[in-house]
């Protein structure tokens, strides 16, 4: 028989009946343990007479802070002797933990009654961690900290991650491990460092990225979606992120920009509702032109008017360019200026007599208006104004003999150009001119004029479509140096300064001698060394130019498909279609002003009274 051990935790055993011989002979021992608090503590009881015969016992320690007492009673079994050795071993964190402690103590169980045993363990852990430091035969690795305890195992970590490959074992148990390796395991992929455990999912891409055997459970694979244009579609994985997949075709919508009621421009596509002021229709192919759209009749005027994606003014009978005019000669005025209306045109020059003619069909009338004129303007009732010379305005109704001149004030330099804008109650028109000390000024015919800007621009040319807001002037700022450096400048408000606008870079030396304005998206722009801008919603670019060798004196536009620009040195007029430039007309001598009220009704004038029309009824 033998032994048999019970541990008493919360006292002495008080005595228990193990038969006639065995009565209530024990041994009540108690186990204190100080400086660290055992996992398990391992008695062994041994008869001293036999030491085969011995019996161990494992007793777990509960939680708490040390000194503690555990209280273990030994009985005395048949065929023992009454002399017995006791001996106590403490152990870390288990009883599978490293030894760290002993003690032991001989004892007689008397025939009845219960002998005590005290025993004492101690040993060191100074931060508490369960670990006893190494002196002590513990396996703390750092026994004044307690984040640190005993040696861990170590996993292969080729990436370097802080986290060993789940598939294979540890390389080795110790305080610290060796390169590429970590004392945490379950690492799913260890050739990716950013692929762990202990993260969201971060990316969608089919994979598992933080190895819970889970792959993109952060991103809703499947659900339900409205991608970028609003259409139905299921999430699907793309670029690491979550794209919205839908096999519905959205609605495509266009707005009217040229305000020629037809819709080209792209409004943008969409399953939702169509985007404000747009139509699903798509009836007009270049909205830069009024004079362009699904609807409109084919017109004899170098344009596809009606969208047929064929050549411009196909299935026209008869449909010619030619000029109608004066090639000029000797002794004829030089016209500087030329303004073209619905049913009249003007041209003025040089001051000498007759240097005023209005065109009304064939009909030519000349008259003079004392002075020299530069620029010319007509208005909606037909009506004639002029800015030339000594800072001279000068108007002339179509029955008018003479002409009205009035002058700027506080400047006498050249005006360059003019642009009026039509009343709508009867009033007469509002005009603005330029000059080439680069003053602006604003004229309401009958009145005085006002100096409403300066703006140290050598201005050439003023220009706008419908209102004011859209006028631009161009010029060069030369300060009377050799190399002039274009401009463009644009009204903004009757009371701010004129803005100077970002014109491209790398532009060569040069004057801008005309602009045109088509609408507030769109104007144009020429000058010397063949140099042709487009503004295009704001933003100027340079469009194919012709030879640097021309200077450009004019230009007329009707949208981007269709330039007219004069040049100097050949008296040609060149027509570009928004791809190639050709010519349309030429004479030896130089044309200096271009203007149309339509693309069926433009005229051209030059030196030594050349003057030209294209006229269609």
């Amino acid at each position: 028989m033998r032994l048999f051990l019970l541990a008493v935790l919360t006292g002495v055993l008080a005595g228990c009946s193990k038969g006639d011989d065995l009565k209530s002979a024990a041994l009540s021992v108690k186990v204190h343990y100080e400086g660290f608090r055992p996992g398990c503590v391992s008695l062994t009881v041994t008869d001293q007479a036999e030491v085969s015969r011995h019996v161990t016992t494992n007793v777990n320690v509960s939680a708490g802070p040390p000194p503690g007492t555990l209280s273990v009673a030994v009985f005395r079994q048949a065929g023992w002797s009454n002399d017995v050795r006791v001996e106590a071993s403490a152990k870390e964190q288990s009883c599978d933990g490293a030894q760290v402690a002993t003690a032991q103590a001989d004892a007689s169980l008397a025939k009845d009654g219960i002998t005590p045993v005290e025993l004492s363990l101690s040993a060191m852990d100074s931060d508490g961690d369960g670990f006893v430091r190494l002196e002590d035969q513990g396996t703390d690795c750092n026994d004044r900290d307690a984040n640190l305890g005993g040696p861990k195992a170590w996993y292969p970590d080729d990436d370097n991650d802080g986290y060993g490959n789940l598939q294979l074992p540890a390389k080795i148990t110790a305080c610290e491990g060796p390169a590429l390796t970590a004392s945490r395991t379950g690492d799913c992929n260890d050739r990716d460092s950013s692929v762990h455990p202990d993260q969201t999912e971060f990316r969608c891409d089919g994979q598992d990225d933080n190895c819970d055997d889970v792959k993109d459970e952060s991103f809703d694979v499947g659900g339900t979606c409205l991608n970028d244009v609003q259409c139905p579609g299921a999430k699907v994985c793309a670029n690491g992120g979550v794209a919205c997949n839908s096999t519905v075709t959205p609605t495509a919508y266009y707005f009217d920009e040229d305000g020629d009621g037809k819709a080209g421009a792209d409004g943008g596509v969409t399953c939702g509702p169509p985007p404000s002021g747009t139509v699903a229709e798509f009836s007009d192919c270049d909205e830069s032109s009024v004079y362009v759209n699904k609807g409109l009749p084919e017109v004899c005027d170098r344009l596809d008017n009606n969208c047929s994606g064929g050549a411009p003014d196909e299935g026209l009978i008869g449909c010619t360019y030619g000029w109608l005019g004066s090639s000029g000669g000797g002794g004829q005025p030089r016209w500087s200026a030329i303004a073209v209306g619905q049913d009249v045109a003007w041209l003025a020059g040089e001051d000498t007599s007759n240097n005023v003619l209005k065109v009304q069909t064939t009909v030519q009338t000349p008259s003079t208006c004392a002075g020299g004129w530069s620029a010319a303007w007509v208005s909606a009732t037909g009506q004639l104004f002029l800015a030339g010379t000594g800072g001279k305005l000068a108007s002339k109704t179509l029955t008018q003999s003479d002409c009205t001149i009035v002058t700027t004030p506080g400047s006498n330099a050249e005006l360059t150009g003019i642009v009026g804008f039509n009343s709508t109650d009867g009033s007469p028109p509002t005009l603005y001119a330029v000059s080439s000390n680069g003053f602006i000024f604003r004229w309401v015919s009958g009145s005085t004029p006002v100096h409403i800007a300066t703006t140290g621009i050598n201005l050439r040319a003023v220009h706008a479509a419908g209102g004011p807001e859209t006028m631009l002037a161009v010029g060069a700022k030369d300060f009377g140096v050799t190399d002039p450096l274009a401009r463009a400048v644009r009204f903004v408000s009757p009371d701010a300064p004129w803005q100077e606008e970002s014109l491209p870079a790398g532009l060569p030396s040069t004057f801008l001698n005309g602009v045109h304005v088509v609408s507030a998206n769109y104007a144009y722009a020429v000058g010397n060394k063949g140099i042709v801008l487009e503004r295009n919603h704001g933003v100027w670019r340079q469009v194919t130019s012709l030879p640097s060798s021309v200077d450009l004196t004019d230009v007329v536009a009707f949208g981007q498909k269709a330039l007219y620009v004069t040049i100097a040195q050949t008296g040609a007029i060149q027509f570009f279609d928004g791809t190639t430039w050709t010519s349309v007309y030429s004479n030896a001598r130089a044309l200096r002003a271009l203007d149309a009220s339509s693309p069926t009704r433009i005229g051209a004038s030059g030196d030594q009274g050349v003057y030209q029309f294209f006229y269609r009824p």
